[in-house]
């Protein structure tokens, strides 16, 4: 038997108790003298009048072993013993705790997913052999360590109750680098390749034990390297799976009458009961609209009539969960068209009783109607020029060389460009400011962009039909003689791509956003010099339609999940007006966070694990707000996980927490009232021993 508390609260709380009751017994009574018939029924009470000494020879007393007995047990409660069930030698714990959106799901008995994983984990630390010592990690879109190693298990039951709850998706990646990297043995890096060291402890290898529903993003795709996987546990949190979720939503501006603002959404059931709901549409916290429909369950609820009888249920349950929903489940909503020529939040809120909470709302951000302004730069296209005489847009052109001299004042903005988007035609250049570019037959001069050379003789290979830029763009009928060979940074999204090189890509970078064309419109002629047709797509009824999606995509007027929007846990970047050294940003709960701009353009916010609308002020109109969604099949699919595949090891979870130690002290307390219970009894008869 261990104790918990240690031994201090027990002899603190027995010398405090037991000297008081025994000096009672010492004590003798002090009483009248009075005047009796007889004794004879008094045999007892004539003992304790032959003296008259303030203390008397204790007795054997019942009472006094019982009251004894209730004291001593007490005070070994105070000391919260244990019995070790198992007998093992000391323990190193890596506890990894999913604290995502779908942890925030409320459980039968009211507690969250989050609070049952919080409970578990101090279970763990409480069946923690004498010695042992534990690490704990919160997961989420990232990871955080919520307590090194440590044997203190008061110490580490504290940090657990510390870890907050988010509204972001689940990755596991960080979290197992994180516990890798604090792993007990040492690597000395070599100087050569292959030759690093790796210095061996005394410590055994850290257990880990995995507490989450199972929703993780990038179990498919994560490596562990070093921790053990087949000593890993994983802890399945939840029962329910009952959920509605918006998945997508969009707000846009009818083409041919701005002021005419339409908003759809699509919504999904991702559990097994049908639901009735309603979807109510603000504009700016007023409410607009409603529609209502019938989502048909999203999965099968009785999982075992699906399989055979060599198919574990848990396996169906997987499958299942993991299939796409069901095509009843799914429904669009697309609301009433309305007149509204303001800009500001576009909200759909889903009415239902549902698990989870922070995917029934999406918002996005519109802005009032206006057309979009670009400066076109270029030597001479007559193909573009026509075309930007043709789109409802404010067009101004500059040659290359007039681009490169014109003052800052001329271009820019509050540090910003002075224009939605700036075209820039067969042009390197390096005067690029926060705003919007579209290149053709050039770069932009910024780190990790490069262009060597010409392709010629290739075809077009493959190309993203789903992206707004190419919507209704038929790239397959699309021929180009030659473009560049273009290098481009990881991050970059390659739109279209050639045999041996992108053809069009999209990238952001410090506040900037790149639509990069590998090929000029117009081309000089490699023998005669004399400026040529590159490309037929100029002459195609939907490079119009290409051109118009480009500008209204990068002036944020056009997006597949609303505008400026970012999902949780993902970075805002603010513009800095000028001079201001601090901004602002107001989060969804009201809060505010002061950010320094440290002299920059543009500042980065990334406190943004919470769903809603983060506003930042002062800042630049149009440019000073952004939308959080979930917007996660992942997060929103809560049912919980039995099966995690993890570095190609498949780990079957278990519900709960199988106790090592068990405590005592509930025994002790009813051994107390039973006690209490006979000492009752004797005292109501009058026993005397």
């Amino acid at each position: 038997m261990t104790f918990l508390g240690g031994w201090t609260p027990i002899a603190t709380a027995a010398a405090l108790t037991i000297p008081p009751l025994v000096a009672l017994y010492f004590l003798k009574l002090r009483r009248r003298s009075l005047p009796v018939s007889s004794t004879l029924l008094w045999k007892r009470a004539v003992e304790d009048l032959q003296v008259n000494a303030p203390f008397q020879r204790i007795r054997n007393n019942l009472l006094l072993w019982l009251q004894l007995l209730v004291l001593i047990l007490a005070a070994l409660c105070l000391g919260k013993p244990m019995m070790q069930a198992v007998k093992s030698d000391k323990d190193n714990l890596v506890i990894l705790i999913d604290h995502s959106a779908s942890m925030n799901v409320e459980e039968p008995g009211g507690d969250t997913r989050l609070a049952i994983a919080k409970n578990q984990a101090k279970t763990i630390i409480d069946n923690m052999p004498d010695g042992s010592r534990a690490m704990i990690i919160g997961f989420a879109d990232r990871a955080s360590i919520i307590s090194s190693f440590d044997t203190d298990r008061k110490i580490l039951k504290t940090r657990i109750d510390e870890l907050e709850e988010t509204e972001s998706t689940t990755t596991l990646a960080e979290a197992v680098s994180l516990a890798e990297a604090y792993m007990q043995n040492l690597v000395i890096a070599g100087d050569a390749k292959g030759t690093d060291i790796e210095v061996a402890t005394s410590e055994g290898p850290a257990r880990v034990v995995i507490l989450t529903d199972g929703n993780v993003a990038d179990e498919d795709t994560l490596t562990i390297k070093r921790m053990p996987v087949e000593s890993m546990e994983v802890v399945s949190i939840g029962e329910r799976d009952d959920n509605v979720a918006i998945m997508s939503m969009d707000a846009r501006r009818n083409y041919e009458r701005p002021a005419a603002l339409e908003v759809f959404a699509a919504v999904h059931n991702f559990g097994s009961t049908k639901f009735a709901v309603d979807a109510n549409l603000y504009i700016n916290g007023e409410h607009v609209d409603v529609q209502s429909m019938v989502l048909e369950p999203g999965r099968t609820a009785n999982t075992n009539a699906d399989a055979d009888e060599s198919t574990d249920s848990m396996s169906v349950v997987n499958r299942i969960r993991d299939a796409a929903p069901l095509p009843g489940s799914v429904a669009s909503v697309a609301f009433d068209e309305i007149e509204y020529e303001g800009g500001g939040v576009v909200e759909v809120r889903l009415k239902v009783a549902d698990a989870l909470e922070s995917d029934n709302k999406a918002w996005t951000i519109v802005r009032p109607p206006r057309n979009v302004s670009v400066l076109l730069v270029t030597p001479g296209n007559v193909f573009l020029d026509r075309l930007m005489n043709a789109l409802p847009i404010i067009c101004k052109r500059m040659s290359p060389a007039e681009y490169e001299s014109a003052s800052e004042e001329d271009l820019t903005f509050a540090g910003r460009s002075k224009y939605d988007v700036v075209i820039i035609e067969n042009h390197n250049t390096d005067r690029l400011w926060a705003g919007n570019y579209i290149f053709f037959g050039g770069v932009p001069l910024i780190e990790g962009v490069s262009a060597e050379g010409n392709i010629e003789d290739e075809v077009i290979f493959n190309w993203d039909e789903s992206h707004p830029i190419l919507r209704y763009v038929a790239v397959e009928t699309v021929q180009v003689f030659k473009w560049l060979r273009l290098t481009l940074p990881l991050h970059a999204e390659v739109l279209i791509e050639g045999e041996s090189s992108p053809l069009l890509a999209y990238m952001s970078d410090e506040g900037r956003q790149f639509l990069l064309c590998a090929f000029g419109i117009i081309a000089e002629d490699e023998f005669t010099g004399e400026p040529m047709l590159n490309t037929d797509w100029v002459v195609k009824a939907h490079f119009p339609v290409f051109i118009s999606n480009a500008l209204q995509y990068l002036a944020g007027s056009l997006s597949p999940k609303g505008v400026r929007n970012v999902q949780p846990g993902e970075p805002m970047e603010f513009p800095v007006p000028e001079g201001e050294d601090t901004l602002y940003v107001r989060r969804p709960d009201g809060r505010e966070d002061a950010v320094p701009t440290a002299g920059f353009n543009t500042v980065n916010y990334a406190r943004t694990r919470k769903v809603g609308v983060y506003e930042a002020k002062p800042s630049i109109e149009g440019h000073n707000a952004y939308a959080v969604n979930l917007f996660s099949r992942d997060e929103s699919s809560i049912c919980p996980r039995q099966t995690l595949t993890l570095s190609g090891a498949k780990i079957e979870s278990r519900g709960g927490i199988r106790r090592v130690n068990k405590p005592v002290w509930p025994w002790l307390l009813l051994s107390m009232l039973g006690i209490l219970a006979l000492e009752w009894a004797i005292y109501s008869k009058r026993v005397y021993v």
